[in-house]
């Protein structure tokens, strides 16, 4: 299986940014291509994401849960994938990896859509810790001139 990792330090305490990860419906504010994360339940999600012209939609349940250390999903459908946060105080704020595994259903899939899909869902990840990263600037500012 084909793994993406991203590491960075968010500029807030673990509590802070567990929170905001855990949000999952409001994820298409921190990645373009995510068009909707629709909540199914507490822990069960549709995601749909458009890229290269096409849409994709698939069900992903929260699997494990310790805030505001970790964050463990997987999918019900779809595209086969997993991932998981970890959280972990350091000076300054906290430090969040992010783990995404994923699986296409045959080798000439994983040769083919395999190409594109790594750097989208890299892309696509990249993208939302860095807004996520500056949400909490953000907040951090208005919350000290306040």
């Amino acid at each position: 299986m084909p793994v993406i990792d991203h590491d960075m330090i968010f500029p807030a305490e673990p509590d802070e940014v567990f929170a905001l990860i855990r949000r999952v419906d409001e994820f298409p504010r921190y990645a373009d291509a995510v068009e909707s994360v629709t909540p199914l339940n507490d822990t069960t999600y549709r995601w749909k994401v458009r890229a290269n012209g096409m849409v994709f939609s698939w069900d992903v349940a929260i699997v494990e849960e310790e805030p505001p250390h970790r964050l463990t999903w997987k999918s019900l459908s779809g595209i086969r994938n997993t991932g998981r946060y970890r959280l972990s105080p350091v000076p300054g704020g906290t430090r969040v990896k992010l783990s995404i595994e994923y699986h296409l259903h045959n080798r000439l899939l994983d040769k083919t859509v395999g190409r594109a899909a790594r750097p989208l869902v890299h892309h696509i990840s990249g993208q939302a810790f860095e807004r996520v990263r500056r949400a909490l600037i953000e907040d951090q500012a208005k919350n000290t001139s306040a």
